[in-house]
């Protein structure tokens, strides 16, 4: 049988000492080298009132919620985001949203550690907005905010969903982030009656269309928003408008409010706009009930162009803002998108319409007086550029043998009809030469106009008596 001696014992012993020295600096090394590679995080919240939702109703338009995030190891910093999922909006009517009366502000006090973000204040919540910077250890930390509708009566009655979101991010640490999603449900009531107020586009379109062409499936000459009032109110209202940016064209042309009139024609119980009146960037009243808060229960508010044909061509938009107003408070009804589609418009006439290839005068005399054969040119343009009317004659005047009249003998002369706006190039009397001969420009608007052109014949004494005629068109062209 062996027995251990001595010194045996003490290598032994010196061994399992030194095996767990190592094992521990290979620890403390690990640690030293990759800092939060075990870091983990975690978000939670309390509502104060209990409850795991945030619900605001008459009893009470403000709630505080107490964050805690928690962190296990030392030195990791991290930040806490509030991100806006989606706007608190109307569920009856989801154009209305509740929008900046939507408040949150940081209870003073509440953290122990880091840096809370958010002012005492009441601000508007706002995406991405950063609520929360941990302090340079990383300490796990709890703090309060306090959300908020405000000026709960001025919005539309009606109940509102939204989400806000939290969002905890490592920042010294290579960890996923940790988001905590809050429901928001925001019940606004009517104190003077159950009334809701709703306006949209007519059925088929998701906007005010006005298309002066008036192509089926594409929008009218006039656009109908509709206008549906239910219950009742206990006191007069205002149903009222505005326009709150420019018309404008995609290539930033602007139109002047005044070119979209509107009216009421179907309202009887209350006071509507009965004639066709501007679109204007401040307040208008387009509708009023009775003084005890009767109205109609629906109309319709018809759209249209002032002047359509001096409308220049393009695509045009902008929102037309819906309110109700009651005892001096006014409510947010949504607003509708409002497009006009003008097709380019760019056409002549001629009148009358058999002379516009040929210019005839028949049983010609030798030595006889002047005849004269006239033309009215009518140009319709949009296009807002200006123009010319080039007169092309393909063929001289002759007969049937081929006997022409000369040059000098057929001239013609331009004059205004219904004061003419361009430019006549012919005032006076020109012989009308075979090739082309510029007749009129237009004024610098390119405005639509109307001219006439007056063809005169004088026949020489030597002329062969019978009928003549020439082949004359119009071109139409931009400058």
């Amino acid at each position: 049988m062996l027995r251990e001696k001595p010194g045996d014992d003490r290598m032994l012993k010196m061994k399992k000492a030194l095996t767990l020295t190592a094992f521990s600096l290979w620890i403390l090394f690990s640690g030293f080298f990759a800092p939060g590679a075990f870091a983990y995080y975690t978000l939670n919240y309390t509502l104060d009132e209990g409850g795991s939702r945030l619900e605001f109703d008459k009893n009470n338009f403000s709630r505080a919620i107490t964050f805690t995030a928690g962190n296990d190891t030392a030195n990791n910093r991290y930040e806490i985001r509030q991100r806006l999922d989606s706007p608190l909006r109307n569920r009856d009517n989801p154009s209305v949203t509740i929008g900046d009366n939507f408040m949150v502000r940081g209870f003073r006090g509440s953290n122990r550690y880091g840096d809370l973000r958010i002012p005492s204040g009441d601000i508007v919540v706002r995406n991405n907005e950063l609520v929360y910077v941990s302090d340079t250890a990383g300490d796990s930390d709890s703090f309060t905010l306090v959300y908020s509708i405000k000026d709960a009566s001025t919005l539309t009655p009606g109940y509102y969903t939204g989400r806000v979101i939290l969002v905890l991010n490592p920042v010294s640490s290579a960890a996923s982030p940790v988001t905590r999603v809050v429901e928001v449900y925001v019940n606004i009531p009517n104190d003077g009656g159950n009334l809701s107020v709703t306006v949209a586009p007519e059925e088929g379109f998701s906007a005010l269309v006005l298309k002066p062409s008036g192509n089926a499936g594409a929008g009218g000459i006039s656009a109908r928003a509709v206008v549906t009032i239910n219950g009742f109110f206990n006191g007069p209202f205002k149903i009222m408008q505005m326009l709150p940016a420019p018309i404008q064209s995609q290539d930033g042309r602007m139109l002047d409010n005044s070119s979209i009139v509107f009216n009421i024609p179907d309202a009887s119980k209350g006071v509507a706009v009965s004639g066709p009146v501007p679109l204007s960037s401040g307040m208008q009243t387009v509708y009023s009930s009775r003084p005890d808060g009767g109205a109609d229960k629906g109309f319709v508010i018809v759209y249209s162009l002032a002047d359509s044909l001096s409308l220049p061509a393009g695509n045009y938009r902008s929102r037309i803002q819906y309110l109700l107003e009651s005892s001096g408070q006014k409510m947010n009804l949504g607003a509708l998108d409002i497009e006009i589609r003008q097709d380019r418009i760019f056409e002549i006439s001629v009148t009358p319409q058999e002379q516009k290839y040929n210019i005839e005068f028949t049983n010609l005399k030798p030595g006889e007086g002047p005849r004269t054969s006239e033309v009215v040119i009518g140009v319709k343009s949009n296009l807002g550029r200006p123009y010319q009317v080039v007169q092309n004659v393909l063929s001289e005047m002759v007969n049937s043998k081929g006997e022409k009249i000369p040059e000098e003998d057929f001239t013609l002369r331009t004059v205004s009809v219904d004061n003419t706006k361009g430019v006549l190039k012919a005032t006076d009397k020109i012989p009308v030469g075979k090739g082309g001969q510029l007749l009129f420009v237009s004024d610098e608007d390119g405005s639509s106009d109307r001219f006439k052109v007056v063809y005169e014949l004088v026949c020489p004494d030597n002329l062969a008596a019978g009928s003549y005629s020439s082949r004359i068109t119009y071109t139409l062209a931009e400058i």
